[in-house]
């Protein structure tokens, strides 16, 4: 149940404050100009890490202001929790090739070099998150190479993750890694959720946001939490916590009818041979599914 005293998280939210002052001052509502004039502070950084960084939170709002971001608010804060440390990451193979299948397939310019031309698949994901302080947005890309960095930017500032990278630190101990681990699985597993739970996904905005920094005009979405990851009890209740899994896409010939499509495994094991394999549709439960 919605309610009037949730305050959500607000990504890009530095940036907006920034173009919100501006305008004030130059009497002034021209956001091509703001961002000519804030790139331009960007190159005046005494370091190219300082530039870029800046450059990245720029130009992520400028998609924002035109409409290219898709807005995810959380309708629980126990979802993006979920979603973040409970859910591993078993492979990115076949999720690569979905997104190959079923991505925005775009081309950029360099920012730093625009003779360089990129094609790549991108999403764009702005978070609101219950109750959360932090705003973040990220730009998930399946680059040239089919390997996977998320560009991301926070109220801190701005950075990338690239899968070697993710694949370095997820054995190490230390926070820093941790971190490094935890967004980039968090960003996977987002988009797996909406693709394997397609009716928790709902348009609009929660009546229960206050937010005045800014209303986004891009496409906005509400995000629930699925029965199908809330752990039932001996008596059949649903728990107030959710089950442990991974998300996984039936890239095999063997699956005819359901090839391509994304579902959740529990990390149930049935007589220590097998798994229950929910999804998200009518034809839910494959008891003895091996092989996953």
């Amino acid at each position: 149940m919605e309610s009037s005293r949730i305050k959500y998280s607000v990504p890009l939210r530095f940036m907006w404050e920034r173009f919100n002052e501006w305008k004030k001052r130059m009497h002034s509502q021209d956001a091509d100009a703001f961002y000519n004039s804030a790139y331009q502070y960007s190159l005046s950084r005494p370091t190219q890490e300082e530039q870029q960084a800046v450059a990245l939170q720029l130009n992520f709002w400028h998609k924002d202001y035109k409409g290219d971001f898709l807005h995810v608010w959380f309708e629980q804060k126990e979802l993006y929790d979920f979603l973040q440390n409970d859910v591993a990451l078993k492979e990115l193979d076949s999720l690569k090739k979905y997104l190959a299948d079923n991505g925005d397939h775009l081309k950029e310019r360099d920012l730093y070099n625009p003779s360089i031309e990129f094609s790549f698949v991108r999403h764009d994901i702005a978070l609101h998150v219950p109750n959360q302080e932090e705003g973040y947005a990220f730009s998930f890309c399946l680059l040239p190479d089919n390997t996977i960095a998320i560009f991301f930017v926070d109220d801190e500032g701005a950075g990338q993750i690239h899968e070697s990278q993710y694949n370095e630190v997820k054995s190490r101990k230390d926070e820093d890694s941790k971190d490094v681990e935890r967004n980039f699985r968090f960003a996977v597993n987002l988009l797996s959720y909406m693709e394997c739970f397609p009716e928790c996904v709902r348009e609009g905005v929660p009546t229960s946001n206050n937010e005045t920094v800014y209303q986004p005009k891009a496409k906005n979405i509400r995000l629930g939490i699925s029965d199908e990851i809330v752990e039932e009890g001996h008596t059949g209740a649903k728990r107030p916590h959710m089950r442990k899994g991974y998300f996984k896409c039936l890239s095999s010939s063997f699956y005819k009818n359901k090839r391509g499509q994304i579902i959740f495994v529990h990390e149930t094991m049935v007589k220590g041979k097998s798994k229950t394999v929910d999804m998200s549709d009518d034809d839910r439960k494959v008891e003895d599914f091996k092989n996953v």
